[in-house]
């Protein structure tokens, strides 16, 4: 080795020291910086190198350990699109709102709707249709529901569209035709044969309308029989039923009728109607409560986010429905996922292949993922940086610069002094 070359080992000892210091840096002012995760700088000797015509020259260079499988803090917020991940696991992300672009990973939950491009609502005006996208702008991805709100995780990854236009075609936000009801009626047993009683109610056709009518209950000659009409307020019925209460003025459990409404220029519209809270008993007529399925067209007017990932839609119709849910990425090695910038990773040879799976509901019996993570709505993770292990490496980082260049300094100093010796 030339003299000269004795300064290589000082050198890279304090350039290593200052990647250490830019590491740390780092890792500080990110504190409060959602989903980021925090590394170390980690050293590693170089011998037996050849630089130019030196050989032998020693000295260190420096290479990174990701903290991506450590927890970050969790604080809570009042942003119903922030989202945390108490657990392992990292959302999805598509730089393209068709799936078509690159995929990240991040665990930084501060989301936000996206206005991306027009479209046009049931009126004939123009919308811009609204995604979720992270703070970078990229497309958060998950499965989609089916019009029941039942989700396959064997389904691909999509963009959420999440605008109020954005279930109203063959969507969770289609009018549906009322198919069962139930009534809960209470008929003067003191009523006289061929009195009368009337109770007011109401259906969905398969337009959303509401068609009325009336079911008037006619008292028999057999003891305890009742026969049930059906009176439109706009339409015609022939459906009818008759009844025989038991000696405690009941009917069994399960009692049904089927009712059959048309509308004047509608569709018939056909029901089950469930009779068993119908009793007649005493000389008082009580009308309780008259309950339907169906419902009118509306829009999403609202969503959240649930502890296993669903998203939860509501709408102005009054139906509440799971819309989309959230997978889970899940690496051999996280720690070795490539970090990018905007709190981003990727995929790579360290880390091994992303796998999706499921944070289930408890009464979920198949992918059996739970026990890694739970989602935790209106909560923002922060990073997972430890600050009492940062200062304690930066005073370390400190003297080991300080001790790089002193030598530095002495092979400065004997490089002189050798040049004198030899004038």
């Amino acid at each position: 080795m030339s003299l000269y070359g004795m300064f290589t080992a000082p050198i890279l000892g304090m350039l290593a020291q200052t990647s250490a210091f830019s590491g740390i840096s780092q890792n500080i002012t990110n504190m409060n910086t959602g989903g980021y995760k925090a590394f170390d700088t980690r050293f590693s000797t170089i011998l037996a190198t050849t630089y130019g015509h030196n050989r032998d020259i020693g000295g260190l260079t420096t290479n990174t350990r990701n903290f991506v499988e450590q927890q970050g803090r969790i604080i809570s917020s009042t942003s119903g699109l922030d989202l945390a991940i108490s657990g392992k696991g990292m959302y999805v992300l598509n730089s393209k709102v068709d799936g078509t672009g690159d995929t990240f990973y991040t665990r930084d939950g501060g989301f936000s709707v996206k206005a991306d491009e027009e479209t046009t609502d049931s009126d004939g005006n123009t919308i811009n249709q609204g995604y979720i996208v992270d703070k970078n702008g990229h497309y958060l991805q998950g499965w989609a529901a089916d019009g029941a709100g039942a989700v396959s995780s064997a389904s691909t990854l999509g963009s959420l569209r999440v605008d109020s236009e954005a279930f109203n075609t063959g969507g969770a936000a289609d009018a549906e035709a009322t198919a069962s009801a139930s009534i809960a009626v209470n008929l003067p047993a003191t009523t006289a044969v061929g009195g009368t009683q009337t109770t007011n109610a109401s259906i969905f056709d398969a337009n959303g309308d509401t068609v009325s009518f009336e079911l008037i209950w006619t008292r028999n000659t057999a003891s305890q029989e009742w026969t049930m009409t059906v009176d439109p307020a706009d339409g015609t019925s022939s459906s009818t039923g008759t009844f025989t209460f038991d000696s405690s003025g009941g009917l069994a459990d399960g009692t049904t009728t089927s009712v059959t409404i048309t509308p004047t220029g509608g569709s018939a519209v056909t029901f089950t109607l469930d009779v068993s809270d119908v009793s007649s008993i005493g000389s008082d007529f009580i009308y309780f409560d008259f309950q339907k399925d169906g419902r009118t067209s509306g829009e999403l007017d609202s969503f959240k986010f649930d502890a296993v990932g669903k998203i939860i839609g509501r709408f102005s119709n009054g139906l509440e429905q799971t819309l989309y849910k959230l997978p889970l990425a899940i690496f051999t090695n996280a720690d070795g996922l490539e970090g990018l910038q905007g709190n981003l990773f990727q995929q790579s040879v360290a880390s091994g292949v992303a796998t999706l799976v499921e944070v289930r509901d408890e009464t979920s019996t198949t992918n059996i993922f739970h026990e890694f993570a739970q989602f935790v709505p209106f909560s923002h993770e922060l990073a997972n940086t430890n600050l009492q292990n940062e200062f304690t490496h930066m005073i370390m980082s400190q003297q080991a610069y300080n001790s790089a260049a002193t030598v530095f300094k002495s092979v400065d100093e004997m490089t002189q002094q050798a040049a004198n010796l030899k004038t």
